[in-house]
């Protein structure tokens, strides 16, 4: 079925808003799990670690697929494995049963039916002009999750139990995820039944070497660091004095603001160069976090320092992948794009288990959220050094090298 790109863009978003409650449902799950095992933040926090490993990994090796033999099996094995991950979670009884069933099927689906390859099956649907927004779009699709699913789940966790939530999750990605992906999940080379050739992985050594990469990979890993404030949203609502409900409300605050803000700094690098808006999205957070050290008085204004601090998360990540498409050219966007998914997810590992072991010394998130701010700004500092990638694309000769590796 040959479908439009805006079709294609629509039915993708929908797909990754679904897939997304791998990663963002997890702040819900986690003082009832705590609640129900008695286990420390620390060891509850675990089966995201591991998650964050997977979907480094699963980003690699199903980028690397994706780039061979094209996306629409690699997103439909991915929803499938998605799903079981989901049932199992619903079923675990013990820690390494959560670490398999979330954190290896789950963590490891991401890679296949996230944002990794979504983003690259758009980045190939759109020039340059409007690339930057096209791929922001999707960005908005993760923090919808919570705002529309947050909800949801919080109701299911308090009226009958985080089990059953996380078995509703299976369901819908089963009953829903899945048909809307067999419509839409296909790159334009398979959309016209062409198959491209496999190139090894060595192809994408010379991109490595590249200074603009590398300070990319750089900035990309305290990104994922600091995605512990995702995680860690509702525990961090309540450590500053506010009730469950609020934390909630936060997780629901936080999509808001990351949808919004994804579509406008998607749209500002189309206009003013992706290196400079990279920079400001990573200073708007860090200067955010910096304000989430300190004592807010009022839910509101905590609301606010909220989307603020996280909110831009989804702008900087969806402008990354614009710079490592537009970098490594079409045929190798996939895998570059799975290799700086494992150092963000080395980040995203670490990030929520530092968090934890912070919080369960200290009893506060204040002192790390200091450090993350710091190296917020930092990142930001780096990645304005970053010259606009449109004129860095890999020359016609490198590529047909590559194509023969």
């Amino acid at each position: 079925m040959n479908l439009s790109p805006m079709v294609v863009l629509l039915l993708c978003g929908a797909v990754v808003m679904m897939t997304s409650i791998g990663v963002s449902s997890f702040s819900l799950f986690l003082p009832a799990i705590e609640a129900e095992f008695g286990w420390s933040r620390a060891m509850a926090t675990v089966p995201y670690m591991v998650a964050m490993l997977g979907w480094g990994a699963g980003a690699v090796l199903f980028g690397k697929l994706a780039d061979d033999f094209g996306a629409r099996r690699v997103v439909l094995g991915g929803i499938l494995l998605m799903a079981a991950g989901f049932l199992g979670m619903g079923l675990s009884q013990n820690l390494w049963q959560l670490s398999v069933s979330y954190g290896v099927m789950v963590g490891m689906a991401l890679g296949a039916c996230g944002l990794t390859i979504m983003s690259l099956l758009v980045s190939k649907r759109f020039d340059a002009r409007t690339r930057g927004l096209a791929v922001s779009v999707i960005q908005t699709a993760p923090p919808l999750t919570p705002l529309i699913f947050a909800p949801i789940l919080f109701f299911l966790i308090v009226t009958f139990s985080w089990r059953i939530a996380a078995l509703a999750a299976s369901a819908l990605l089963f009953f829903v995820a899945l048909p809307l992906a067999w419509l839409g999940a296909s790159d334009p080379d398979v959309a016209r039944g062409e198959r491209p050739g496999r190139m090894g992985w060595a192809s994408c050594l010379p991109y490595l070497r590249n200074r603009s990469m590398l300070f990319l990979f750089a900035a990309r890993f305290s990104c994922g660091v600091a995605f512990f404030q995702i995680a860690h949203l509702v525990g961090l609502t309540m450590s500053k004095g506010f009730d469950l409900a609020a934390g909630a409300r936060s997780v629901s605050v936080f999509g808001a603001a990351a949808a919004a803000s994804a579509l406008l700094f998607g749209w500002l690098s189309d206009r003013y160069g992706r290196g400079q808006i990279l920079a400001l999205s990573y200073f708007v957070r860090g200067v955010g976090t910096l304000l989430l050290a300190v004592e807010i008085p009022s839910e509101l204004l905590f609301y606010g320092v909220v989307a603020l601090a996280i909110g831009p998360t989804f702008g900087t990540v969806a402008i990354q992948n614009v710079m490592y498409y537009e970098i490594a050219g079409p045929r190798m966007a996939g895998v570059i794009l799975g290799l700086s998914f494992i150092i963000h997810q080395i980040g995203s590992a670490g990030g929520p288990m530092i968090a934890s072991i912070a919080f369960d010394l200290t009893g506060s998130y204040d002192e790390f959220m200091v450090v993350m701010g710091v190296i917020l700004v930092a990142s930001g500092l780096l990645v304005s050094r970053i010259k606009d990638p449109d004129g860095q694309l890999p020359q016609p000769a490198l590529l047909t090298t590559a194509s023969q590796a």
